[in-house]
């Protein structure tokens, strides 16, 4: 398999779709080309933080599963993918329930503790593995 088909089959992967892949030919390609009247629509994503060594939602993380779960309801999510450790991927799944999200809508993906440092929207570094990620 070359590296253009791997690119867009993990690419769709991560974006949660699936990637029909057909021999590369003209019509082919004119018929998989977007239209310029297509607009596509961002794919809404919170991330969740939480303190070292901690599944406690602080008042922060409450309000942003709050916002996710309004969010949720107002796009009609079939599917919220809620990425994180184990322990704390429960604890946001939980607080979604509370805001009335079906617990048949969420599909947790685990994730190790390992990961990169990211910049919070504080501008400080943060841990990857100290955050969980909700996606629809």
């Amino acid at each position: 398999m070359n590296i253009l088909k791997r690119t867009v089959i993990a690419s769709a992967l991560l974006a949660g779709s699936v990637a029909l892949l057909a021999p590369a030919n003209a019509q082919n390609l004119a018929a998989a080309a977007p239209s310029r009247d297509a607009v596509a629509k961002p794919r809404p994503g919170y991330v969740v933080f939480f303190e070292q060594n901690s599944t406690q939602l602080s008042p922060t993380a409450t309000d942003t599963i709050r916002l996710a779960a309004d969010s949720a309801r107002a796009n009609k999510a079939k599917v919220i993918r809620i990425v994180g450790s184990a322990d704390r991927a429960k604890a946001v799944k939980d607080a979604l329930v509370l805001q009335g999200v079906l617990p048949t809508q969420i599909a947790l993906v685990g994730r190790d503790d390992t990961g990169p440092i990211v910049r919070a929207s504080t501008g400080m570094p943060e841990p990857l593995t100290r955050s969980v990620l909700i996606a629809f």
